[in-house]
């Protein structure tokens, strides 16, 4: 029955289709149902769900079954044209493909639902551009930002110091004091999910830092660390763009963390479970050690001969000194 449904609507495409195949009819809902458990990945859903109607509108598809390989492909494309409010710069084609792996679960649904026979946004062969590597934040440039936030919204510099003494998402920073005890010097994480829109929640050492700071909130009779803005993530982009760091985004505190442990070699089981990582291919992707950090491997290979060896103190300030 579906393809006959099929292949009369490719013959006759002026026909008007089922009410209920309509995309304004289900996908919404669809989308709501699946991902109601977690607003920030409802957001992101919804938003690339916008992008795809928008250029189904432009395109006439009024079914799902209407899009074809091709439209996909032209889709990739005219996502990628289009430029970002803020930034002033294109989409790039990573998010255009994040798009169309969105589109790909909503066409999953509309097989299951018989609104379609094939899935076209899935094995498309289109491969990614590499992603720019987030940097490590030197000391001065973590100087320069905790000055810039005494004019800021509290929000910022709570949020800023706790990603950068426990190297946790920025979602993760507002979080309720119930997870931070402060006698038994631990802090609890509803983390980044392993997918389903599940948490990982995880429990680690309080960083000795972060107690004022916690003590002075609790004593002030809160009951969360900060509350995130929507757009907090936005927020911070502009920030750092506005003191000249636009180099840098609010992830680096989780790489500057990871880094520097990897730098002071801390074995990478105790790091990975500081952090809450769970792989630890991803916990490599965020370790920048640069040509001076070395200088523990020259010194461990010193023969008897006249080579010097070099101090941490001295590789750190090569370190600043190229990142400057």
């Amino acid at each position: 029955m579906g393809h006959a449904r099929g292949l009369v609507e490719r013959e006759n495409p002026d026909r008007s289709p089922c009410a209920e195949e309509c995309w304004d009819v289900w996908v919404l809902p669809f989308l709501e149902a699946r991902y109601g458990n977690s607003a920030k990945t409802l957001r992101r859903y919804r938003g690339a769900w916008e992008q795809w109607r928008a250029f189904l509108e432009l395109r006439e598809l009024r079914i799902p079954r209407a899009l074809t390989y091709q439209q996909v492909l032209e889709f990739v494309s005219w996502r990628s044209s289009q430029v970002k409010r803020l930034s002033g710069k294109r989409v790039s084609k990573n998010t255009a493909l994040c798009d169309v792996r969105v589109m790909a679960v909503v066409m999953r649904e509309a097989i299951r639902r018989s609104f379609a026979e094939t899935n076209h946004c899935e094995k498309l062969g289109i491969t990614k551009d590499p992603s720019r590597q987030k940097p490590e934040m030197t000391d001065g440039e973590i100087a320069r930002i905790r000055a810039a936030l005494k004019s800021r919204p509290e929000w910022m510099t709570i949020s800023f110091e706790i990603a950068l003494h426990q190297g946790c998402r920025l979602s993760e920073t507002s979080l309720p004091l119930s997870q931070v005890d402060l006698m038994r010097d631990t802090i609890t994480f509803h983390a980044k999910g392993r997918g389903g829109g599940q948490k990982h929640v995880f429990t680690t050492q309080l960083h000795p830092g972060l107690r004022p700071l916690l003590s002075r909130i609790s004593s002030e009779g809160r009951e969360q660390s900060c509350v995130l803005p929507t757009m907090a993530a936005k927020q911070w982009h502009s920030f750092f763009r506005e003191i000249g760091l636009s180099h840098l985004c609010f992830h680096c505190t989780r790489v500057t963390v990871i880094t520097r442990m990897a730098r002071n070699g801390v074995p990478i089981a105790q790091a990975m479970r500081f952090v809450g990582h769970a792989s630890e291919t991803i916990h490599r992707i965020y370790q920048r050690l640069a040509a001076p950090d070395c200088a523990i491997a020259i010194n461990a290979l010193r023969f008897g001969g006249s080579e010097t060896p070099r101090t941490p103190d001295a590789a750190l300030a090569i370190r600043e000194s190229v990142a400057a």
